[in-house]
């Protein structure tokens, strides 16, 4: 029978939630407790939507305790403790309004707290799964872990396991108003939960929860990116109240009552770490922290990891920690130089003889002596890598590449340095499972028996056939018959002599008419001694188109495929992405033995370090001596000149001619390119470069602006007044999008699959863009470009890969700005004016970045290519007065 006093009383604040609290008041009505054993608290935080209205039914239908309460909007803490004044239940718990319960979810709490709760378990935690918008559910929180023993109390001085959320946690009630505790509303806009928990956790002095694997909360990741932890990165107190009264506070509580437990240190990491690891991503809503903010973010942050402690920070293995954060935390807030007793023998260039070696310090570059074989050496390339964490590089990493010899040794600020291969383990006071686990299955490999002599012989057999029948099915599954076929056909004599140091161009598998297919053609038409293919699907519409050419072409994914990728001596490509650069299965194959050249897809105007550090191509091709001294130079990119060189893109040789050859009026059009954005297309399709179709397309203000540029009367009238025609051709993995656009007739709709971009581009009287890498290849030819930055802060916040780099469009763009569609307007008109010319300003601008205009770019790629087999190093182009007058009378008198 039901006792009088609720078990449980769930809080719930809302705050402009209406569109999602039906999913969660369902969660709640098919809860399998008797309804008189939970106590409902809603409380209403100020909503302007139905909020209020959807609770208000809810309760008044509801069968058991439920009340309303409404405040003015006074945040989440404010709304959490005015629930907590109602709540009657001897246990409370929080639940976010956007999120759901499974349907048993009470119920295995009430079971839980029947079998295992006492006096000194203060805690419950449920286990979370993570809800996306379309309703599906993963068990991919990473708290997960902790639930693989399934159902148990652990003691969190020992376990080394953390409690950040409220929501799917219970408290008990009496303990909660013996110490009057209530949420701090300094400690906002995150980490609010944590220090709640932390706080109640201190002031019972109790460390026994339980974590109920069995009760499963279903936690909602938003897609619209509306929450308040996604919304919180460019809210300046999360970057000074959280550390200051949440991290430092919790800190200060801790110590007040003895000592910081290990379990209160990992609390205040765990965030802190988030912090850290965000600016290493490669998108991160981090790229919007205000950066007035940043010194006293260091400041706290300083003060935070000495409180915590050096060994805690090396300890911490509750989320994965790269190198280069973990080691920014532990000495990068050091007053005194950090010099390295290490240096690392990264890579051996045997075609050069050269040795790469890193290390890594803090500040100041220090002195270095290295000796070869006796002698001074200098490097032949060097670089500095700085891991910039809000605006300050807390870490470096230096890359020197120097002659290899018999014996080399190297002193650092006066030391002598150790070489090592592979970055040197942190060495530890305390020894801990981060330890242990692969000490422990290491072990136990060892104790494996080959022979399996605590079988039966029948048990033995069985096994044995069970997994000859596994891996039959894997031999004859249509992939295991091609990696069993490839390899033998690869060495056949035919393959042998046809694929022998084979060079494969390849742009995306999906389409051509990228860098890729315009140096194919050059080696073709040039150097008849190299052994050339190029790639791409069979069902590509570029297909036929190269074919007739005669191009030697090889379908993406078919047994000839594989045949040339086990063969290929060097790759050369557009794109970066796994399905060019590891095109076979490395478990199967092995590690490709091709060496790797990113043509790129056109001028990197953004930094994409944190992408790109990754990819480690053999050669990176850059086009300017700015975008080249950006990542080669000291920064935050890993690559020294021993990989970037300047050549230009081969697709601009091209591009240059089919411009020269169209008289001025030909150029009959006002072009506009958007390019896309990340959070407009659905997921990256395995093993492609396609991507899914998300149909909430046309809802997002991009859609709504482009529709709005491209049916503006002003524009289409300035269109057809000077003989020109408005046409929109969005970026290719916008494509599937295209049909969506419902516009004028007199709109013409371009799409890259059928229409040729140089053809395009060649001719084109005026180019409207955005954040587009062809703005460059427009300007290359002298075409005037405006750009449309209605969404700069939401390009450059996190959702794309690219973050503001040495590129200021202010600064080094060759267009006017604009903002709205009107100005837009504008713009081409003061391009009209000028004859469809760019202003002096801007040409200027082309002048002094584009070195290339004379036609060879491809032939510096090819002879690049070749100098990391050990050919010579091709001359790179510089700007000349007679060059930039013969360039400017070229692009713009025709």
């Amino acid at each position: 029978m039901a006792s009088a006093t609720p078990l449980i009383s769930v809080v719930v604040a809302a705050h402009d939630v209406a569109r999602y609290l039906p999913t969660l008041l369902g969660s709640f009505d098919a809860q399998t407790v008797q309804p008189t054993e939970l106590q409902y608290v809603f409380v209403d935080d100020g909503s302007t939507d139905e909020t209020a209205a959807l609770l208000e039914r809810w309760v008044g239908g509801f069968a058991g305790e439920a009340l309303l309460v409404r405040q003015e909007h006074g945040w989440i803490a404010a709304a959490r403790n005015a629930g907590l004044e109602h709540a009657t239940g001897e246990w409370v718990t929080f639940v976010d309004a956007d999120d759901e319960l499974d349907p048993r979810y009470f119920e295995e709490v009430k079971k839980f707290i029947g079998l295992h709760a006492s006096d000194e378990v203060a805690l419950l935690a449920a286990h979370v799964l993570l809800l996306d918008d379309d309703g599906n559910v993963k068990d991919e929180h990473p708290s997960r872990k902790r639930f693989e023993k399934g159902s148990r109390i652990t003691d969190m001085r020992l376990d080394p396991i953390v409690q950040m959320g409220v929501n799917a946690a219970f408290m008990r009630r009496d303990l909660i108003e013996a110490s009057s505790l209530r949420f701090d509303g300094r400690v906002r806009p995150t980490f609010e939960d944590a220090h709640f928990v932390g706080r109640y956790l201190l002031q019972n002095g109790l460390h026994r929860i339980g974590l109920m694997a069995s009760a499963k909360y279903r936690y909602r990741q938003r897609g619209d990116g509306t929450s308040t932890i996604q919304t919180s990165y460019e809210d300046r107190r999360k970057y000074s109240d959280v550390l200051r009264h949440g991290h430092l506070g919790l800190l200060n509580e801790a110590a007040s009552r003895g000592a910081v437990d290990r379990w209160v240190a990992n609390t205040v990491l765990y965030d802190l770490v988030g912090y850290f690891r965000r600016e290493r991503a490669i998108r991160s809503p981090s790229a919007l922290a205000p950066t007035e903010v940043f010194d006293e973010f260091h400041s706290l942050a300083r003060d935070v990891l000495a409180r915590v402690g050096t060994e805690a920070v090396r300890s911490f293995d509750l989320l994965p920690v790269e190198f280069a954060v973990r080691r920014a935390m532990l000495v990068g807030y050091l007053d005194e130089p950090d010099l390295p007793a290490t240096v690392i023998l990264a890579a051996v260039d045997e075609a050069h003889q050269l040795v790469q070696l890193q290390y890594w310090f803090t500040k100041d570059v220090p002195d270095e002596h290295i000796t070869v074989d006796g002698h001074m050496a200098s490097p032949v390339f060097e670089t500095v890598q700085d891991f910039v964490f809000y605006g300050r590089p807390l870490v470096r990493r230096r890359i020197l590449w120097i002659p290899r010899g018999h014996v080399t040794e190297m002193h650092v600020a006066g030391r002598q340095v150790v070489f090592a291969r592979g970055e040197v383990p942190n060495h530890y006071a305390t020894l801990t499972r981060r330890q242990l686990d692969p000490q422990i299955l290491q072990q136990r490999r060892r104790l494996i028996d080959p022979n399996e002599i605590e079988l039966s012989n029948k048990q033995y057999v069985w096994r044995a056939l069970r997994k000859w029948a596994a891996d039959t099915r894997v031999s004859f599954s249509k992939v295991g018959v091609r990696n069993k076929v490839a390899p033998a056909l690869a060495r056949t004599r035919r393959a042998r002599e046809r694929f022998r140091d084979a060079w494969v161009f390849i742009d995306r598998d999906t389409d051509a008419n990228d860098n890729a297919e315009h140096a194919y053609r050059w080696v073709q038409r040039n150097r008849p001694d190299i052994n050339a293919f190029f790639v791409l699907n069979r069902d590509s519409k570029d297909w036929d188109r190269l074919a007739r050419e005669g191009f030697r072409m090889v379908a993406f994914r078919s047994v000839e495929w594989m045949q040339l990728m086990l063969h290929a001596k060097h790759v050369a490509s557009s794109h970066i992405a796994d399905f060019v650069t590891k095109p076979l299965s490395t478990r199967v194959f092995g590690q490709p033995r091709f060496r790797f050249t990113f043509l790129q897809h056109g001028v990197i105007n953004y930094d994409l370090s944190r992408w790109l550090n990754s990819k480690r191509p053999d050669l990176f091709v850059v086009s300017t001596p700015q975008e080249k001294a950006a990542i080669a130079g000291w920064g935050q990119w890993i690559f020294s000149e021993h990989e970037v060189v300047l050549t230009g893109l081969p697709r601009f040789d091209a591009l240059l001619e089919k411009r020269r050859q169209k008289a001025k009026e030909e150029r009959d059009l006002i072009l506009v390119m958007p390019t896309w954005r990340h959070y407009l297309v659905g997921a990256q399709v395995a093993g492609s470069g396609a991507w899914e179709r998300d149909d909430r397309f046309m809802e997002s203000k991009f859609a709504k602006e482009y529709t709005a540029l491209m049916s503006s009367p002003a524009l289409r009238e300035l269109a057809a007044s000077t003989g020109k025609q408005l046409a929109l051709m969005p970026h290719p993995l916008l494509r599937p999008y295209l049909s969506d656009f419902d516009l004028p007739s007199d709109v013409l709709v371009l799409d890259f699959a059928t229409n040729g971009i140089q053809d395009v581009l060649s001719r084109t009287a005026a180019f409207v863009t955005d954040f587009s890498s062809l703005a460059f290849d427009a300007a290359f030819i002298g075409v005037p470009v405006v750009y449309f930055h209605f969404d700069m802060k939401e390009f450059f916040g996190g959702s794309h890969s690219g973050r503001r780099g040495y590129f200021d469009y202010d600064r080094d763009g060759f267009g006017e700005i604009t903002g709205s569609v009107t100005e837009v307007e504008e713009a081409v008109a003061r391009i009209a004016s000028l004859d469809y010319e760019p202003s002096a300003t801007f040409r200027d601008r082309a002048s002094g970045t584009f070195v290339t205009r004379d036609g060879r770019n491809t032939e510096r790629v090819i002879a690049a290519m070749e100098w990391l087999e050990g050919g010579p190093r091709h001359v790179e182009p510089k700007a000349t007065d007679e060059r930039e007058a013969q360039s400017k009378s070229s692009v713009s008198s025709q």
